[in-house]
């Protein structure tokens, strides 16, 4: 079953909208524009789903902040600020979503992995964690997960064989103009790209 985001781009890129319980994986340099995105559908999702917004980067109060500028309402929309993975499940648990959203990987830990938020252990245990909860549960994921200097996802390479869909988005932050790329999709082509226009308002 697949879901409409309400932007026609990311869901031609999806290949048709959202597949429910699938994992999505959105990579991009920091400040590109992936939280505002993915902010942005929150409001056509929450029409009929319920959404858990998991921050780990941007408080409570910001968040709200940059909603209020987009024009988000909060309809089942759910903010979580928090870093510890076992903590983020138990709450889906008790929220029972059917979206989720974790913005970024690159922040959350878990108890069980003694390395630090952002190592390539954490980094892989905590999307194995979401990704389990995902399928059992018939959850659709999306992890943020930012690139570094030399172009990768910060973390593992092996994040990208996790997920069912990998997407970049890319751009020069000093343009106004994003792309946004499958590098990999098993519900849909490759071939198709999304352009996107960044502007005060989204």
């Amino acid at each position: 079953m697949r879901t409409n985001t309400g932007m026609g781009e990311l869901d031609r890129v999806l290949g048709g909208g959202l597949v429910t319980g699938s994992a999505v994986l959105i990579s991009g340099e920091p400040g590109i524009g992936k939280s505002t995105l993915l902010l942005q559908i929150c409001d056509t999702l929450g029409r009929e789903k319920k959404v858990l917004y998991v921050s780990g980067e941007e408080s409570g109060g910001q968040l709200k902040l940059r909603a209020e500028r987009l024009k988000v309402s909060g309809k089942n929309l759910y903010i979580l600020t928090e870093t510890n993975i076992e903590n983020i499940l138990n709450e889906a648990k008790r929220v029972k979503p059917d979206v989720i959203i974790a913005d970024s990987v690159q922040t959350m830990y878990s108890d069980r992995v003694s390395s630090a938020p952002g190592s390539v252990s954490q980094v892989k245990d905590c999307t194995m964690s979401m990704m389990q909860l995902s399928k059992s549960q018939g959850i659709t994921v999306f992890v943020v997960g930012h690139i570094n200097k030399d172009g990768n996802i910060a973390g593992p390479k092996v994040l990208e064989h996790m997920v069912d869909c990998v997407l970049y988005f890319e751009g020069d932050p000093n343009t106004s103009y994003r792309l946004l790329r499958a590098a990999k999709n098993r519900f849909g082509s490759t071939n198709e790209i999304g352009v996107f226009e960044m502007l005060d308002v989204g």
